[in-house]
């Protein structure tokens, strides 16, 4: 459940420095402050892709069940603030999107995820 922001084109010149991670973080955060289900993971540290040219950012997204999805996004360390910026409401929509999806789902879907398709002991 991840987007990407892509390295910058090559042959391009960029003045501005790399985005931060701190960066990164607050302004996601900011941008879905008033979305409840989401939860930024900070010092979440997981590696799927092993590209160490992104910051990973993480969010959790929890139902009352018990359940918790794991929405990513990463940001190429080299984009530019401004660039992040610009970018900003397509990274929003996308974990707003994710989210929706996550809570549009019933908690049986939730418990079939979470299980792996397993039948839970009742007792």
């Amino acid at each position: 459940m991840g987007k990407e922001l892509d390295a910058a084109p090559p042959g391009s010149a960029s003045v501005e420095a790399g985005v931060s991670l701190e960066q990164v973080h607050d302004l996601l955060k900011a941008a879905v402050v008033d979305e409840p289900v989401l939860t930024l993971l900070k010092g979440f540290k997981l590696d799927f892709s092993g590209n160490q040219q992104f910051h990973k950012v993480f969010f959790s997204a929890r139902c009352s069940c018990g359940t918790a999805a794991l929405i990513s996004v990463e940001v190429a360390k080299s984009k530019t603030l401004a660039q992040l910026e610009r970018a900003l409401p397509g990274l929003e929509q996308h974990l707003r999107s994710k989210a929706m999806q996550f809570s549009s789902m019933s908690c049986d879907m939730h418990t079939r995820m979470r299980t792996g398709g397993k039948e839970l002991d009742p007792s």
